[in-house]
């Protein structure tokens, strides 16, 4: 999923994603989710326009889709009816959205996002749309300058979207393994042992006694953050039952560059226990081995995890793969992080009388919740921040035919309501929602009593997954993928035969777009700078991710045959480059065996070389690596390992392998190319990926186009132009910033 928020302005400094988003879509006690004053229920959230500027930003389509409903605003937003409280727009678009946030079918989801208030509307009903998209202009609500946001969906995505339909998550078994995104979360039940030290991160056990043994349930969560890896443990509050709260700051590891180091760990703890580095990987990565398809499970105990945590009154050294400790993530939507599903208002009207929501706002007062309590606890940050991931069930306030039972309580004296509506102000009320309702006229393929999401809490919720669809990861593809030098440029070459269509694009990645997937979600090039930087290099690598009839996929042309051009042929021959980053030379080949512990090869190997015996034998020797300084060179016997041809031919290790050689890339006393991408998307920080991934030359240009266009595709810039000029360290480039359509 990529997706975004509707008002995009470029964050200041160095502001985090969440803080970034806050600053544009603030908590407010007006207009707030999920519930409006007199405790009416409100499916969205209200996102007021701050521009001073004469060109505001427009709103923008969150992400792609296709518009089911467009209303034209009326040219009356100042007249009553929809003047009711000021001037009001009646403008609205909803799209469909269609998307994938892991693998299988409950990968699959389906929602819709709904624009209120909109002064002008661009998109036309039925038009296909991509995130970033203009929709339309802010217009007026109550006489503010702001829009009405809504996420909604049915039962049935919403069960695939949390993965349950009602209640906590269960921390009986672990979350789910084929939806992982996110931060990593484990439950500590009561009686998990704390240690003062421990040895080594191979220690099976910790030193000495255990400083502390837990006697309530503790919830540890892992993120990874630009290298580091920060721990934060919370508990059930005693106060306030189904509250969660903080124990004490975050934690550092101790190693702060323990993300770009996963692969030396990983590889350490796997010679210590003698299974497969990448299963270990998985382990430190998600907590559990995930992908039980290509990888051998670890059970429970079985290898250890340690981290530093804290617990109630001090700090310690935890096993987080102990036996009864249980593993999710984000996309568990854990409770302990303030995710509740709330299905419990009996009544079919817009009163919100969820006793769940109503107790949340008294709190055990005891108390009954009066108008003044309902206005205090809306203003309370704490009340608005837990309301805020309350995903709700309740009818919509836009069903035109229904507007009397979902209203006629407005007329009715209660302890939220201390000055009802008389009959002449709500039929003025009345009218008004006639006229911003749709509901009918929509024919949504949705029940009028659905999910309702608040819309910030999805965006910073949804952005942590860069599982992408096929149609996303074929936007990644751009029209025009081929360059030349002309004159002292290199630019895009705009014929007919050079443009490449979406189908076509689809049908070159479709092969390999679960499996491109987990490598992104494993190796953590899981932000759009990240995968910006990776794609860009595998479009080069995997020659545009074409399969021709005289040059198969993921495999390098010539088939290592010699090659004036490129003298290292000379040495590395049959173990030529294979793969998405290509895999090149015996030694980079037999590193990825020993760290996927892929079992030996039977019977002869596979041969590609037209006219040629296999170049692989029981006897011969292969250059490990080209010559060194001296010139010397260091061969090896390959047989019995595996053949090398399924580095090209099997999706998951083409894949796997690229993203293998990205995190174990040494350069000086550093490794992990993701380190290289979080300085930035300048030039000059492509360059040096360029140089780490192929040495700097080849498709030089190329890489560092098509690191624009892909950085233009995920990230939240806005550039309106086809195509835009590129300084490079070795010169200029035309970057084509087209679309395939």
């Amino acid at each position: 999923m990529i997706i975004s928020p509707p008002i995009l302005k470029m964050p200041q400094g160095n502001a985090s994603d969440e803080q970034w988003l806050a600053s544009l879509m603030p908590f407010s006690s007006r207009g707030g989710f999920p519930i409006a004053s007199r405790m009416a229920w409100h499916g969205g959230q209200h996102i007021e326009h701050t521009d001073t500027g004469a060109h505001g930003e427009p709103v923008r389509t969150i992400a792609d889709g296709t518009v089911v409903y467009k209303r034209t605003p009326s040219p009356d937003a100042d007249k009553k009816p929809l003047a009711y409280q000021g001037e009001t727009d009646n403008g609205c678009v909803v799209i469909k959205h269609n998307t994938e946030i892991g693998e299988g079918p409950d990968g699959q989801i389906e929602y819709y996002s709904i624009y209120m208030h909109l002064k002008e509307v661009f998109v036309k009903n039925k038009q296909p749309v991509n995130r970033k998209d203009s929709l339309g202009s802010v217009g007026s609500c109550n006489g503010k300058n702001a829009i009405h946001l809504e996420i909604i969906c049915d039962d049935a995505n919403l069960k695939k979207i949390v993965g349950r339909s009602s209640g906590k998550l269960d921390i009986s078994t672990d979350g789910r393994d084929k939806i992982v995104y996110g931060d990593m979360h484990f439950y500590l039940p009561p009686g998990t042992p704390f240690y003062a030290s421990i040895a080594s991160p191979q220690a099976p056990s910790g030193s000495g006694a255990p400083v502390h043994t837990s006697s309530v349930p503790l919830f540890v969560t892992m993120r990874f953050e630009r290298g580091q890896c920060l721990l934060t443990t919370r508990q059930e509050d005693p106060q306030q039952e189904g509250l969660y709260i903080e124990l004490d700051q975050a934690l550092t590891n101790s190693d702060d560059k323990y993300e770009y180091n996963l692969y030396s760990k990983a590889t350490s703890l796997g010679d210590a226990f003698h299974i497969a580095p990448s299963a270990a990987y998985e382990l430190l990565r998600f907590g559990r081995v995930i992908n039980t398809e290509n990888e051998t499970p670890i059970a429970a105990g079985a290898v250890p995890h340690w981290h530093k945590v804290n617990y109630p009154g001090g700090q310690g050294w935890v096993d987080l793969n102990a036996v009864g400790i249980k593993k999710f993530s984000d996309a568990d939507f854990p409770h302990w992080s303030g995710w509740s599903l709330i299905d419990d208002d009996p009544t079919p009207d817009s009163q919100c009388n969820s006793p769940t929501l109503e107790k949340w706002i008294v709190g055990h007062s005891g108390k009954k919740l009066t108008a003044d309590a309902l206005t205090a606890a809306l203003g309370d940050t704490k009340i608005q921040s837990r309301l805020a991931r309350a995903i709700c069930k309740f009818p919509t306030e836009w069903e035109k035919g229904q507007i009397d039972t979902r209203y006629d309580w407005l007329k009715k004296k209660s302890d939220v309501l201390d000055e009802p509506m008389t009959e002449e102000l709500y039929a003025d009320f009345k009218t008004y929602v006639e006229a911003l309702s749709f509901w009918e006229e929509a024919g949504l393929e949705l029940n009028s009593n659905h999910w309702h999401v608040h819309p910030r809490l999805w965006f910073e919720h949804f952005r942590k997954c860069m599982w992408l669809s096929a149609s996303e990861l074929a936007l990644t593809y751009p029209r025009y993928p081929f360059y030349q030098k002309s004159g002292d440029k290199y630019k895009p070459l705009k014929g007919n035969t050079f443009k490449v269509s979406k189908k076509n694009a689809e049908r070159n990645l479709s092969p390999y777009h679960k499996q491109l997937n987990l490598c992104i979600r494993k190796y953590l090039v899981n932000n759009p700078l990240r995968a910006s930087h990776f794609l860009a290099q595998c479009m080069t690598e995997t020659a545009q991710w074409r399969d021709l009839p005289k040059y198969p996929a993921m495999m390098e042309w010539g088939f290592g045959k010699y090659n004036p051009a490129n003298p290292m042929t000379k040495y590395y021959t049959c173990f030529y480059g294979r793969g998405i980053m290509q895999l090149t030379w015996a030694g980079n080949y037999g590193a990825y065996g020993k760290y996927k512990r892929i079992p030996n090869h039977n019977g002869a190997y596979t041969e590609r070389m037209p006219s040629t015996a296999s170049r692989i034998t029981t006897s011969s020797t292969h250059a490990l690596s080209g010559p060194d300084k001296a010139g010397s060179i260091k061969y090896t016997t390959w047989h019995p390992r595996y053949d090398p041809d399924i580095i090209a031919t099997d999706p998951f290790y083409a894949c796997d392998s690229g993203g293998h050689y990205w995190t174990s890339k040494q350069f000086g006393q550093l490794v992990n190319i993701n380190r290289r991408c979080d300085d930035g998307n300048s030039p000059s920080v492509v360059h040096a990926v360029n140089i780490l991934v192929n040495g700097g030359w080849n498709g030089y240009f190329d890489r560092q186009a098509y690191f624009k266009y892909i950085h233009n595709i995920l990230s939240d810039l806005i550039c309106n132009k086809d195509e835009i000029e590129v300084s490079t360290p070795k010169g200029f480039v035309i970057a084509s910033l087209e679309k395939p359509e």
